[in-house]
This record gives C-alpha cells, sequence and structure tokens, in this order.
C-alpha cells in the first residue's frame, strides 16, 4: 500500500513517518533482497521517459531510490510526481545491486510517505551545485547544514571530541562543569561580556580555568571539562570566535609542563589514528587526508622562534606574542624540514603569559608556557601552573590585579595546593585544521562573532 496526502495543505499538518530501519550507510550488496526503510529529505528527482531516480538524503549520505516506470505502481508514481526538493519523506523498499550506485547498490521502493512539504524557491541549494555566498549560508545556516558536507564535518567532529573524551577517562580524568557567570575575569583585561546578574555586575567565563586548578586543589586529581568559552575581542577574522568550545584538562602531581605536553601528545595520537580509521569514508568524501602526529612533537623554545623568524625577515618587538604569520612561516619551516604538521612554542615570556603561570626557576622572565601549533595555526595553550601561595599571590600583584578580588581563588592554595598543569584546545580551530578549512565559522553550528548574533 502507499501512503501519500489527500492535498498539500494535508501533508503540510504533517503525516507520520515510516519507522527507520536503516541509515544510508546502512544499505550495503551484504543485504541485498531485503526489505528497509529510510527516511530523509529529497536531494533531488531525475524524471526520465521510462524511468525516475530519487536521491533521499539523510546524515550519513545518499541513496538512490529508482523507479522503473512499466514495473512501479501507478499510484507510486503519483506520489513521485508530488515531490520537489527538501520534502521530508520515508520510503520503504527493497535492496538491489547496482554497480553504478555509490555503495553498490540502490533501492527499489514500494511506499513513500510524503511527510512534511518544503517551498519550491529555497534560501539556497543544498546539494551544493549552486553555491552561495558564506552570509547566506549563515543567514539560513539550518539549511545550509543539510547540506552533505556539513553533516561530514560535524561527524568527524564529534567523533574526535568523542574519543578524546575516551582518551582522558582512559587516563583517570573525571569530567566537570564549572560556572559560564563568574565574578572576575580569568586572566584580566578588558575583553569580557558584562551581564547583569542580580543587584551585581558579573561577566561571562573567558575560560574555566580557576575551577579547574581549584578542583584539583580541593583533591581530584585529573579533571576535564569541554565547554562553550566567551570573548569579547573585537576581532573580525577567519580563526576567530567571540564563543567557541574548550576542550580543557587539567592534571596535578606533575613534575612541570612536559606531563602536560607528553599526555597531549599521546591524545592527539590517539585521537588522529581513530578518526583516520574510523571516519575513512567520510574523509574521502571530503576528499581530506588527516597526517598522524609523529612523537614526540618538536618544540621550539620562544627565543628561537623569534631567531628563526627574523632569519626569513620577520622582525618582532620584544615579548610579543607571535603573530598569526609568524606561526604560518615557522610551520612551513617546520614542515620542510621533517614534513610534520605539528610543533610546540615553549618557554614563553612572563610578560606575555597569565599571571598564574609557572616562571622558569633559571630565569624569571620565561615561563613554564606553551602552545601547540597545527599547520600554521595555534590550537592549544598550556602550561604548569604556579600552587605555592606566596608566589602566586606576588605574581597576581606584579600582573597589577588586586588580590582582594581573586581571594576565592588564590586563598584555597594555602593549604597544600599540589604541583599542576594542564591546556585548551579550540574544537574548532582543532576541527578547522585537520579538514582543511579556511574560515572557523564552517567548524561551529552557530556561529558568534562580533556581528552574527542569530540564528
Amino acid at each position: 500500500m502507499t501512503i501519500t496526502p489527500k492535498s498539500k495543505s494535508t501533508s503540510e499538518h504533517g503525516m507520520k513517518p515510516l519507522q527507520r530501519t536503516h541509515y544510508s550507510n546502512e544499505l550495503t550488496p551484504k543485504i541485498q533482497g531485503k526489505q528497509v526503510i529510510i527516511t530523509g529529505w529529497v536531494q533531488r528527482i531525475r524524471r526520465l521517459s521510462k524511468i525516475s531516480f530519487l536521491i533521499i538524503r539523510d546524515r550519513e549520505g545518499l541513496t538512490q531510490c529508482t523507479l522503473p516506470h512499466a514495473t512501479t505502481d501507478p499510484e507510486l508514481l503519483s506520489v513521485l510526481d508530488q515531490l520537489d526538493n527538501e520534502y521530508a519523506v520515508s520510503v520503504k523498499g527493497r535492496i538491489k545491486l547496482e554497480k553504478q550506485a555509490r555503495r553498490g547498490v540502490e533501492l527499489i521502493p514500494d511506499q513513500i510517505v510524503i511527510v512534511n512539504t518544503a517551498p519550491s524557491t529555497l534560501p539556497l541549494d543544498t546539494s551544493g551545485k549552486v553555491e552561495a555566498d558564506i552570509a547566506t549560508r549563515f543567514d539560513n545556516r539550518v539549511m545550509d547544514l543539510r547540506r552533505l558536507e556539513a553533516q561530514l564535518l560535524f561527524k568527524i567532529q564529534h567523533f574526535t571530541i568523542a574519543q578524546m573524551r575516551k582518551f582522558l577517562e582512559a587516563h583517570g580524568f573525571r569530567e566537570i562543569h564549572t560556572p559560564k557567570i563568574v565574578a572576575t575575569a580569568t586572566e584580566g583585561g578588558a575583553d569580557l561580556f558584562e551581564v547583569q546578574y542580580f543587584e551585581k555586575k558579573a561577566f561571562l567565563a573567558q575560560s574555566p580555568q580557576f575551577y579547574k586548578q581549584l578542583c584539583l586543589v580541593g583533591g581530584f586529581d585529573r579533571v576535564y571539562e569541554i565547554a562553550p568559552v566567551y570573548r569579547a575581542e573585537k576581532h573580525n577574522t577567519p580563526r576567530h570566535l567571540n564563543e567557541y568550545t574548550s576542550f580543557d584538562y587539567e592534571m596535578a602531581w606533575i613534575q612541570d609542563e612536559e606531563d602536560v605536553m607528553q599526555l597531549e601528545e599521546q591524545l592527539l595520537l590517539d585521537a588522529f589514528t581513530s578518526v583516520k580509521k574510523s571516519c575513512m569514508d567520510e574523509l574521502n568524501q571530503l576528499e581530506v587526508e588527516i597526517k598522524i602526529p609523529r612523537v614526540p612533537i618538536r618544540r621550539i623554545e620562544y627565543r628561537e622562534a623569534v631567531e628563526m623568524l627574523k632569519a626569513e625577515g620577520l622582525d618582532l618587538p620584544p615579548d610579543t606574542d607571535i603573530p598569526s604569520d609568524g606561526e604560518e612561516k615557522l610551520h612551513q619551516l617546520v614542515k620542510q624540514e621533517s614534513g610534520e604538521e605539528f610543533f610546540f612554542l615553549t618557554r614563553y615570556p612572563a610578560a606575555i603569559r597569565p599571571f598564574y603561570t609557572m616562571p622558569l626557576e633559571s630565569d624569571e622572565s620565561l615561563t613554564r608556557g606553551f602552545d601547540l601549533v597545527y599547520r600554521g595555526m595555534e590550537v592549544t595553550t598550556g602550561s604548569q601552573r604556579i600552587h605555592q601561595y606566596e608566589l602566586l599571590k606576588t605574581q597576581l600583584k606584579a600582573a597589577g590585579l588586586n588580590p582582594k578580588t581573586f581571594a576565592f581563588y588564590i586563598e584555597p592554595f594555602q593549604y597544600g595546593a599540589p604541583p599542576h598543569g594542564g591546556l585548551a584546545i579550540g574544537v574548532e580551530r582543532l576541527t578547522m585544521q585537520m579538514l582543511g578549512y579556511t574560515n572557523i565559522r564552517e567548524a561551529v553550528l552557530f556561529p558568534r562573532d562580533r556581528t552574527r548574533l542569530v540564528p
């Protein structure tokens, strides 16, 4: 029996879908002859004189439904005539071998349910054949997310973060959830989003940093958090967002920052190896080849990096962050030398690191802070933290901050705080670099930048 709405107005109220049995990627030659039900959206319809092809898209890819006119129920062909792009449908049929189809099979329908309709004029082409500019795409982000490319991107991002979470938990880390409405800036400065918190002034959290550390002082030993952070920086570049997802971890009882860096090496090695193996089909569809990092990842001290850039004609002012073009140049030099895409920048000057960064004993103008640069972009910032109460208080004052304002943070360090360190990985930057995108907005579902607050 074929189910079809009596009229367009009826269909707009919504028909119940058939119960899905398979996603598109589960339709393989192994189940030829089996009856299945798929659900999704009409990607395109191709009507020829003797045969019609209906392409259905779900989150895993595309399914070719083939309807030979001579052998297909006329009522089913009538339903086909009602369809248009982006209609939500359920299709029931049997699997038939077809060498020319991408997965080696096609679906021969015997029932189509129109679950919901869509207007004939769409804000953008979800098939990707007609390109839309980035503003149009993000103004219509929900439709844009229906593109197969976007579905594949976020599937890989999900798998990557899930694997990283799995790795940390296998190494004794506990997931925590820290406040996102805070009373003080994590790193000082004015790049904060201010909010009214009843009768008080508060801010959106720049980082979970203080609370990660306080959990370690509280005895948690190893913690991680995957959560949004907020930066009110007035930039508008392809590599910056004002709300992004930070993958943080913090670990106690370390010797120094090398323990933190070595764990990240193993974390990324495990994640990239797993992604390359488990997401092979998705990577192939995106035409992306990822290179598994070779460990140990090269360490370049800040002063060495400055000299390397100077030799290339880029002269930096003293004790300043290495700019984006400097990171890109260093990446080129490292890749030319070893073929590697990652390197650590270490021994950062104290003048450009947060006050809680552990100074280097042999030269207190330098710190045990580091960045990880991937394909020419910083994706990680980390360090050994100061765990001695008096030194922490001294460094806070030296940064021009008031210890009374930060009392909730520094006072617990009087009670036997363990040596510790940690880092933060930008999820969107990692995804962007892994998959070779040039704009970070591609790697976030609903971007928040200086000009975009909706959708």
